[in-house]
C-alpha cells in the first residue's frame, strides 16, 4: 500500500486525544463519585489503565502491519468471511456510538444553551457539520485535530485548576478503598470514554514512524487522562463525593465556581461550554469518520466522501431512538460493554491468529 507518511507521531497523538476528550465531561465525576465515593480519582485512574490495556493490544498488533490497514491485514490472518463479519460489528457500533453521542450532545445543548430548540436540529446541525468534515483525506482529518486540541486543553486545564483553589482535600479522603464490585463497575464505564482511540487504526498506515504508534498512543491516553482526574478531584474537592452525586453536571459547576480576582473574571462555565461544544465536534467527527470509512470497506468503495452520505441518517435515526435522557444513558452502557468486548477480543483474536502463524511458518521453515 502506497501512502504518503504525513503524520507524525505528535499529530497522531492529537488526534486520540482530543477524540478521548468529548461529551462524557461534563457528568464524568458524578459516575466516578457513584462508584468510589471518595474514591473517585482512583476509580478513574484505574480506567485509564484498563483503556491503554485495550489500546496496546490493537496498536502493538496493527504497527507490525504498517502498510496496511487493519482491513485488509485481518482478511489475510482470519479470512474474509471472519474479517467481514467483524468489520460489520465494529461499523454498527461506531455508527451508534456516533448517534448516542451526539443525542448526548443534543440533551445538554437543549437543556444548558438552546432551550427553545427543536432538539432535532441540535443533532442534525452537528451531524452535518461532521459529515461535510468526513469527506476530508486523513491527512487533513488529523491537521482539524492537531488545531483544536490546543484549544480544548489549555483553557479547560486552566479554568480547572483556577476551581482547585477552593477545594476541600478533606473530601477527597479517604483516597483508597477496598475495591467492590462497584469500583470495578465505575472504572470499566471510565474505559469506555477511551475507546475511541480505537481511531489508530486509520493513523498507522499515514504515520511517518509507525513503530511509534503505541507510544503515541500512550502520550494521547496520559494527556486526556490527567485531565479527567483533575476534573475528577476538583468535583469531589469542592462539592464532596454525596453532593457530587447529586448534580447533573457536576465539571459545570465547578465551572462556574471558578473566579479570578475580586469579581475580575467569574462566570467561566460560559467559557467552558464553548470548549465543550468544540470537543464534541471532534470527539463526533472521529467516531462519525471511523464509521464512514468501515462502511467504505465493506462496500468496497474507493473512498469515504459517498459513505459519509450514506451515513447521515443512518446516525440521525439512531441518535433519535431513545426517548429520554435515562435511556440515553442505558443505552451508552450497554454499548460500552458490548464495545469493550468486541474491540479487545477482535484485537486479541488477530493477536492469537498471528503468533500462531508465525509459529506454522517457522516449524514450516525449520
Amino acid at each position: 500500500m502506497n501512502t504518503p507518511r504525513q503524520i507524525t507521531t505528535l499529530r497522531a497523538a492529537a488526534v486520540i486525544s482530543s477524540t478521548i476528550i468529548g461529551v462524557g465531561i461534563l457528568s464524568f465525576p458524578r459516575y466516578m463519585a457513584v462508584a468510589g465515593g471518595s474514591s473517585a480519582p482512583f476509580v478513574a485512574f484505574c480506567g485509564i489503565v484498563i483503556s491503554f490495556i485495550s489500546f496496546w493490544l490493537l496498536a502493538s498488533l496493527c504497527r507490525r502491519f504498517p502498510r496496511e490497514p487493519l482491513f485488509v491485514f485481518s482478511r489475510r490472518l482470519l479470512g474474509r468471511p471472519l474479517a467481514f463479519v467483524f468489520t460489520l460489528l465494529i461499523f454498527l457500533i461506531f455508527t451508534l456510538l456516533s448517534g448516542l453521542t451526539v443525542r448526548q450532545f443534543g440533551d445538554v445543548a437543549t437543556t444548558v444553551l438552546y432551550k427553545k430548540t427543536p432538539i432535532e436540529a441540535t443533532i442534525f446541525l452537528m451531524l452535518l457539520i461532521c459529515q461535510l468534515s468526513a469527506r476530508r483525506s486523513i491527512i487533513k482529518f488529523s491537521y482539524i485535530h492537531f488545531f483544536y486540541l490546543p484549544l480544548i486543553i489549555g483553557p479547560t486545564v486552566l479554568i480547572t485548576l483556577i476551581s482547585m483553589r477552593n477545594i476541600d482535600w478533606l473530601n477527597l479522603q479517604p483516597v483508597l478503598t477496598m475495591p467492590s464490585v462497584s469500583f470495578w463497575r465505575g472504572a470499566r464505564e471510565a474505559s469506555y470514554l477511551f475507546q475511541s482511540s480505537f481511531v489508530i487504526i486509520l493513523l498507522i498506515p499515514y504515520m511517518q514512524k509507525p513503530k511509534q504508534a503505541v507510544r503515541a498512543g500512550a502520550l494521547a491516553i496520559a494527556v486526556a487522562g490527567l485531565l479527567y482526574l483533575l476534573i475528577v478531584i476538583a468535583s469531589v474537592g469542592l462539592f464532596g463525593s454525596e453532593e457530587t452525586k447529586l448534580l447533573i453536571y457536576p465539571t459545570l459547576e465547578s465551572a462556574r465556581s471558578a473566579a479570578v480576582g475580586e469579581g475580575f473574571l467569574e462566570r467561566l462555565d460560559a467559557l467552558f461550554i464553548v470548549l465543550w461544544v468544540i470537543s464534541v465536534y471532534t470527539t463526533v467527527y472521529t467516531t462519525y469518520y471511523l464509521a464512514a470509512v468501515l462502511l467504505q470497506n465493506l462496500c468496497n468503495f474507493k473512498d469515504q466522501r459517498s459513505t459519509s452520505t450514506v451515513l447521515l441518517p443512518l446516525v440521525f435515526i439512531s441518535a433519535m431512538l431513545p426517548t429520554n435522557v435515562f435511556e440515553t444513558y442505558t443505552w451508552s452502557l450497554t454499548l460500552g460493554n458490548v464495545s469493550l468486548m468486541v474491540l479487545t477480543g477482535y484485537a486479541g483474536l488477530l493477536w492469537a491468529m498471528f503468533l500462531f502463524r508465525r509459529i506454522q511458518k517457522k516449524g514450516a521453515s525449520g
